[in-house]
C-alpha cells in the first residue's frame, strides 16, 4: 500500500527581461542532479513555503500590494509572495519586488545568502539588515499547479511573474547548477530535441510566454486575474 504524500505549498517566479536583439527572455535554473524531485530539470526560481514567510515584521515592511495579492491568491497570498521573493534571492541572488534602504557590500550579501541557504539565518534577519521594503504590486500571480499523486514529493505551487532586476543571476551550486536567460520558444524547442528537461508546468508557462514580444507586454497581461490558470 502506497503511503500518501503530503502536499506542500510553494511559490515560483518567472523573471522576465528584454534582450537587445532577441526580445523577451525568462530566467531558467537547472536543478541539481541530486534532487529527488525534478533532478536536472530547468525551472524558475522557487521553493516551498516557510512558516517565517508570514512573519509580522515582513508584513510591516510591505508598502503596497498585500491586499491585491491576498485577493488573487487566497489567505496565504502574502506568505506565498514572500516565499517567491525569498527563493529568488536564495537560488538566483536577485532581489525582486523590493528596495534595499541599507545596501550591503557584495561580500556581505554573499555571506547573507549562504547563511539563508544553510539555514543559519532566517529571511527576516536578512530583510532587517538590508532594510528591505516590499511592493507586491510588482508581482503578477498567473497560475496554480499541483503535482499529481505519485511522485516522492508533491507541491501546490503558485506561479508569479516579475520584471528582472538589475544585476546578474547566479546559481547557488547547491540547489541550482546553471543559469540560462532563455527565449521561451528556444527553451521549448530544446526540450523537444531532448537537450534539456522541463517539467509540465514550466513548459506550459514557456509556451504561453512565447507569444509576447517583450517583458512589459507579458507582465501587463499576466497582471490580469482572468489569465490565472488552475489546471
Amino acid at each position: 500500500m502506497n503511503r500518501a504524500v503530503n502536499v506542500r505549498d510553494a511559490a515560483t517566479t518567472a523573471l522576465l527581461r528584454d534582450a537587445p536583439d532577441t526580445g523577451l527572455e525568462v530566467l531558467l535554473l537547472r536543478r541539481h542532479a541530486s534532487h529527488v524531485f525534478g533532478a536536472n530539470a530547468y525551472v524558475f526560481p522557487g521553493g516551498a513555503l516557510d512558516a517565517a514567510d508570514d512573519d509580522a515584521e515582513l508584513r510591516a515592511r510591505c508598502a503596497g500590494g498585500a491586499e491585491a495579492i491576498a485577493e488573487a491568491v487566497g489567505d496565504q497570498g502574502f506568505a506565498l509572495a514572500m516565499a517567491a521573493i525569498r527563493e529568488c534571492f536564495e537560488e538566483a541572488d536577485l532581489l525582486i519586488a523590493c528596495t534595499a534602504h541599507t545596501p550591503v557590500s557584495a561580500r556581505r550579501r554573499e555571506v547573507l545568502r549562504a547563511a539563508l541557504n544553510q539555514q543559519t539565518a532566517c529571511w527576516t534577519d536578512i530583510v532587517t539588515e538590508m532594510d528591505l521594503r516590499f511592493d507586491l504590486d510588482a508581482l503578477a500571480f498567473f497560475a496554480h499547479w499541483t503535482t499529481p499523486a505519485g511522485p516522492p514529493k508533491r507541491y501546490s505551487t503558485r506561479f508569479f511573474a516579475a520584471a528582472a532586476p538589475d544585476g546578474e543571476a547566479r546559481c547557488d551550486g547547491l540547489e541550482t547548477t546553471h543559469v540560462w536567460w532563455a527565449r521561451p520558444h528556444a527553451a521549448v524547442a530544446a526540450h523537444d530535441r531532448g537537450e534539456i528537461e522541463l517539467m509540465t508546468p514550466t513548459r506550459a508557462t514557456l509556451e504561453s510566454l512565447a507569444r509576447y514580444p517583450d517583458a512589459a507586454t507579458a507582465l501587463a497581461e499576466l497582471m490580469q486575474a482572468a489569465t490565472v490558470r488552475v489546471p
